[in-house]
C-alpha cells in the first residue's frame, strides 16, 4: 500500500542549444529524485520537507518528490527503479547492507532517537511511575503492557526491544508488542479502541496522545532520553550503489545534499522561520500542541548532513542488541563505517554553500 504525497520543490524548464553536449545538459537541467519515508508528516522528515517548502531544493536546483509508504520499513524499495532515496533509521539501512543489498547511506539529519514512548496515564498512575522516574523503573513499568509499534524491524519496535534488554527483560515474552498499521492515526485509534496501552512514535502523534488521549510521556526521547541516546544517529538517507554510479543521478544527490545542508543550517539558526513553517506544515494541530511539538523537536537536528564515524559504534551495538531478540543475523564485522556510508556526496553538497 503506497500513499504518495508529492512535494515539488522546484519546477520549470531549461532551454538548451542543440549543440550542448549531454554532459552540459546534466549539469544545468533540474533533475528529479523520488524519495520515500514511512509516513507523510513527522518531525523526523522535517529536514527534507522544510528544504522543499522553504525553497532550499529550488536553490540547489533539484526537484524532490516525497512519497509516504505507511510501512515501518522501506529500504527494499531501493532494489527497484522507482525510488532514488529512502529516509529512515540506520538500523534499517545497515540490515539491508548486511543482507547483501548494494546500498549506501549518504546523509544524516536527526541526532536524537526521537520516537517517543507514551503510555495511558491510568496505567502509569497504577504503576507509580512518571517521566521523571529513574530509567530502570520506567523500563520495568512496561512489563506486560500492550505496546503499539509500526512492525518488526522498524524503529519503534527496535526501541522497545532495546529498552527491554537493558532492563533485564525479554521483549518477546515480557512485553506485548502490537503492530499497528496506519501510522499516527492508527496509533491514536488503537488507544481509543483499547487495543494498546501505549505506543512508540514520533511527534506530533505522541504529543497528540498526551494532549487528547489521556496519555503521558514515559520516555520523551528528544528532551529526556536514556543516556545512551543523548547523541545518536537516528534518521539518515540511503540510496543504491547503482544510483551513485550514474553520473547524472549522483549529481542530483549532491544537489539534494546541498538543499538538506541549507535546511539544517536554517533549522538550527532561524527558529522563527522554522516555527512559521511548522505551523503551516502541521496545520490543524491545536496551538498548544503545536507549540509543545515545536519546543520538543526543533532541537533534534544535526548542523551538518555529512555522516560521522564517531556515532557508528553505537548504531552497531544497538542493532545487534535488537537483532538478538529477533533471532536475526548480527551486523557482520565486514560492515564498517566506510562500507555503509558514502560521505563524499554530502561533503560536495555542503561545499556548495
Amino acid at each position: 500500500m503506497l500513499s504518495r504525497r508529492h512535494l515539488v520543490a522546484a519546477s520549470g524548464a531549461v532551454l538548451l542549444a542543440p549543440a550542448f553536449s549531454h554532459r552540459v545538459f546534466a549539469q544545468t537541467a533540474i533533475p528529479e529524485l523520488q524519495t520515500m519515508r514511512s509516513t507523510a508528516k513527522s518531525w523526523l522528515w522535517a529536514a527534507e520537507d522544510y528544504a522543499s517548502s522553504a525553497g532550499f531544493f529550488e536553490k540547489a536546483r533539484v526537484k524532490v518528490v516525497s512519497n509516504a509508504s505507511n510501512r515501518g520499513t522501506n529500504i527494499a524499495a531501493l532494489a527497484g527503479s522507482g525510488v532514488d532515496v529512502v529516509l529512515g533509521d540506520p538500523g534499517e539501512a545497515m540490515r539491508g547492507k548486511g543482507s547483501g543489498m548494494a546500498i549506501k547511506t549518504f546523509i544524516q539529519t536527526v541526532n536524537k532517537y526521537a520516537s517517543n514512548v507514551v503510555i495511558k496515564k491510568s496505567v502509569l498512575e497504577r504503576l507509580g511511575v512518571n517521566e521523571a522516574s529513574p530509567v530502570e523503573r520506567k523500563i520495568a513499568a512496561m512489563k506486560g503492557l500492550r505496546l503499539g509499534t509500526t512492525g518488526p524491524g522498524a524503529a519503534p519496535d527496535a526501541l522497545f526491544r532495546w529498552l527491554a534488554v537493558s532492563g533485564g527483560m525479554n521483549p518477546n515474552t515480557d512485553m506485548r508488542l502490537v503492530t499497528i498499521q496506519g501510522g499516527g492515526p492508527g496509533m491514536l485509534a488503537g488507544l481509543q479502541q483499547d487495543v494498546i496501552d501505549g505506543f512508540c512514535l514520533s511527534s506530533p502523534t505522541s504529543d497528540l496522545a498526551v494532549q487528547t488521549r489521556d496519555c503521558a510521556y514515559l520516555f520523551n526521547m528528544a528532551l529526556n532520553p536514556p543516556p545512551y541516546f543523548q547523541n545518536y544517529l537516528y534518521i539518515c538517507a540511503s540510496t543504491s550503489e547503482a544510483t551513485l554510479r550514474n553520473a547524472d543521478k549522483r549529481e542530483a544527490l549532491v544537489r539534494y545534499s546541498h538543499g538538506i545542508s541549507m535546511a539544517l543550517k536554517s533549522i538550527n539558526s532561524e527558529q522563527a522561520k522554522l516555527k512559521e513553517w511548522a505551523d503551516k506544515w502541521f496545520e490543524g494541530l491545536p496551538p498548544e500542541i503545536a507549540q509543545v511539538s515545536f519546543d520538543i523537536n526543533s532541537k533534534i537536528f544535526f548542523n551538518d548532513p555529512t555522516p560521522q564515524p564517531t556515532l557508528f559504534a553505537n548504531n552497531v551495538d544497538f542493532i545487534n542488541t535488537v537483532n538478538k531478540t529477533m533471532s536475526a543475523d548480527l551486523i557482520p564485522a565486514s560492515l564498517t563505517f566506510e562500507a555503509q556510508f558514502d560521505t563524499a556526496v554530502a561533503r560536495e553538497g555542503v561545499a556548495r554553500g
